[in-house]
């Protein structure tokens, strides 16, 4: 796969990185500096212009490596505060260091861990099971990733903690989080938070509190657990605001859950809508069966969003959540459908809406 670029310059700057971009062996990604938090930790190196740094330098990303910053002028002293920030170390005037730029660039294309994937699922109405889905998803990626984070950001919500049978233990929820434009790291958060195994770690809400969640604190514990290389799994409420806007801007895919349902398809449709209006790149999970008869393709299809999975209800599922903890058996429908969601994301493929 070819290594991408991402690119934060304007105009004057964006044929002479082009050029530099195509000798590397690059593929450019261009994007926003105000929102390209979901670029900034998979991309393989970022090239920003000074106007970019100073707007990245206030927004906070977190430290990476391969950031270059770029130029037509000597730039000001500001700039290297800023650029130190990101990880970057160079600056470079363009058009005359061109050979300068092409040579970092070939340099950063040595083989690097990815970011793992992040995904939000959300229900397409009361009921969908996406909180269930989302926490069998956060099961099944421990089986198989070194550390996964599972973050809860519905604020009104009974909290995923309770459906994995953790709500008791000990650690972090997010009202003791107080993080105002700052960074964390992944290590020190996954000691702090409330632990299903030794790689799996739960951030939901305190439930007797009713302070907000902080949108800083989201961006910055997502943003860590993503430059970690942790796969980052997102129980998402279907309400907008800035906390639900942080996620999308973050995650590789939103997965939407949805019953087979006259009624749940047509609340789906309106989700379904609003994550169209954001350019969000989602697929839809159709829990069946259907009263009508529907096949999950045709459920999808009238949802507006591509098939990813389909799945059978367990109607003793309830009842054994009620009495422990969620297992989900590997052979079972959820646990199908949970591998095909994590498949979908853990293969780093970019995803386009």
């Amino acid at each position: 796969m070819t290594d991408q670029l991402l690119v934060l310059v304007g105009p004057d700057l964006a044929d002479d990185v082009a050029r530099c971009a195509a000798a590397a062996g690059y593929r450019m990604l261009r994007a926003d500096p105000d929102h390209c938090r979901r670029e900034w930790p998979r991309a393989d190196a970022v090239v920003a212009d000074v106007s970019a740094t100073r707007v990245l330098a206030e927004l906070g990303p977190p430290r990476r490596a391969g950031v270059v910053v770029v130029t037509d002028h000597e730039p000001a002293e500001d700039i290297w505060r800023c650029a130190m920030r990101l990880g970057a170390d160079r600056a470079l005037t363009l058009p005359s260091e061109e050979s300068i730029l092409v040579g970092l660039l070939t340099d950063l294309r040595a083989p690097q861990a990815n970011p793992a994937g992040a995904v939000a699922v959300v229900g397409g109405h009361g009921g969908a099971g996406a909180t269930t889905l989302a926490a069998a998803v956060a099961l099944v990626a421990a089986e198989d990733s070194a550390r996964v984070l599972l973050f809860d950001v519905d604020e009104f919500g009974a909290g995923i903690d309770l459906t994995l049978g953790i709500e008791d233990r000990a650690g972090l929820r997010w009202q003791d989080l107080t993080l105002e434009g700052g960074a964390v790291r992944a290590r020190s958060l996954h000691s702090a938070l409330p632990q299903v195994n030794d790689r799996l770690s739960v951030l939901a809400p305190r439930r007797e509190s009713r302070l907000p969640i902080s949108v800083d604190a989201v961006i910055a514990t997502m943003d860590a657990g993503r430059v970690n290389g942790d796969t980052v799994v997102v129980d998402l409420p279907r309400t907008a605001g800035v906390v639900s806007d942080a996620v999308l801007d973050s995650v590789d895919l939103v997965v939407l859950v949805t019953s087979a349902g006259v009624h749940g398809v047509a609340a789906s449709r309106t989700v379904a809508a609003w994550l169209d209006e954001r350019g969000i790149a989602a697929m839809s999970a159709v829990r069946g069966p259907a009263p009508s008869g529907l096949r999950a393709a045709e459920v999808a299809t009238a949802v507006g969003l591509p098939l990813l999975t389909a799945y059978r209800s367990d109607p003793g599922l309830p009842g054994r959540m009620e009495s422990g903890r969620l297992r989900v058996p590997s052979r079972s429908p959820l646990g199908r459908a949970a591998r095909a969601v994590y498949r979908k994301v853990a293969v780093g493929e970019r995803l386009v809406a």
